[in-house]
């Protein structure tokens, strides 16, 4: 007891004191000792530096901005728009985002072994001072590089904050999250670089769709296959990303994962859903048995639902799409037929969303 009041004492007195520790390290310890403390904060502050670096970079490939880094000219303007460019441009963040990773475990080898022969070379009450005059400096360095980073995403046309907001969060049940758990929530369920499942289905009927609008605008038979070429290209790329980037999963930290995996564990004990409400960007957090008794109350009602025994959506729009050919091919114009030529189809998708 008596040790953790001088500590507290040595912490409260060292608090009005902090920016003359180098000093007073070169005074008692030796000018070899404050080298080592100068290169401990130094390289502290690169591993703080890299991280916000992270964090900026990873916020571009999610709201598909291009910062200067990424910027380079071609030989038309329409080219820097084209799918091929941004892709290169996105693996130019993704390739910096890796070496900032290696970097940081570069630099967390080189300080713990610096730590260890500086805080060798102090006395112990001495070394108290000394983390907390580090910890301050780093953290008014983090400050500045967060401000620096918003500015630039500012610039870029995105006014983003990273606090948190609890107000964005309606918890319907009696279990509490701890601070990082609300800190996570509360930045909504969109803030994620990749969703939990690829539904093939939706991403084909998209891509068919914009075939079917843009082609009747394309005369020339070579450009719509070469549209059509590039269509599924893109689809390729698109599904071939999303898997590649969930295999290797390098955006978030340790401590954003470890809170994800904790608010994971309290879905499956207390058996809750978490999910966004009907109108704005609030996180609704339900038990899920409440949950779905309202959905089956919704869902019953025979005068508004079918119950099917099978999906079978895709097989009646192909026996209509031939039905249509067989019988309208010849009748209608190029244009009328394109026009009214069912080409993608799904069944309805009932999200229930809650009302709050």
């Amino acid at each position: 007891m008596l040790t953790y009041l001088i500590v507290l004492f040595i912490t409260k007195i060292s608090k009005n004191a902090l920016f003359r520790v180098p000093s007073q390290v070169r005074g008692h310890f030796g000018e070899a000792t404050l080298r080592s403390l100068r290169r401990v904060v130094k390289l502290k502050k690169k591993v703080q530096k890299s991280q916000a670096d992270i964090r900026f970079l990873t916020t571009c490939i999610t709201y598909n901005l291009t910062p200067k880094m990424s910027r380079f000219k071609l030989h038309k303007e329409s080219a820097a728009r084209t799918p091929l460019a941004q892709k290169f441009r996105t693996n130019l963040l993704r390739t910096e985002i890796k070496f900032h990773h290696r970097r940081i475990a570069q630099l967390t080898t080189q300080i713990t072994s610096l730590e260890q022969t500086l805080f060798s070379s102090v006395t112990w009450l001495f070394g108290i001072r000394i983390r907390a005059f580090m910890k301050k400096s780093i953290e008014n360095y983090l400050h500045s590089c967060i401000e620096n980073h918003r500015k630039k995403l500012k610039n870029l046309g995105l006014d983003i904050s990273f606090e948190k907001n609890e107000a964005a969060i309606f918890n319907d049940t009696t279990i509490r999250f701890d601070e990082d758990e609300i800190e996570l929530l509360s930045l909504g369920l969109k803030h994620s670089y990749f969703p939990a499942s690829l539904d093939l289905k939706n991403a084909q009927a998209a891509f068919e769709d914009l075939f079917t609008q843009v082609s009747p605008h394309i005369d020339n038979r070579g450009q719509l296959l070469k549209f059509k070429n590039c269509l599924l290209n893109c689809y390729n790329d698109y599904v071939g990303n999303y898997f590649h980037s969930r295999r290797t999963d390098y955006y978030f930290s340790d401590k954003v994962h470890r809170t994800i995996k904790s608010i994971q564990t309290r879905i499956d004990k207390y058996n809750l859903v978490i999910m966004k409400a009907d109108k704005g960007n609030t996180v609704v957090i339900m038990y899920r048995d409440i949950y779905v008794e309202k959905m089956k109350v919704i869902l019953n009602d025979e005068s508004k639902f079918v119950k099917v025994n099978e999906e079978d959506t895709l097989d009646r729009l192909s026996r209509f799409q031939n039905f249509f050919y067989r019988n309208f091919k010849q009748i209608l114009s190029d244009k009328e037929y394109k026009d009214i030529y069912p080409s993608a189809a799904n069944i309805p998708v009932m999200y229930g969303l809650p009302k709050i």
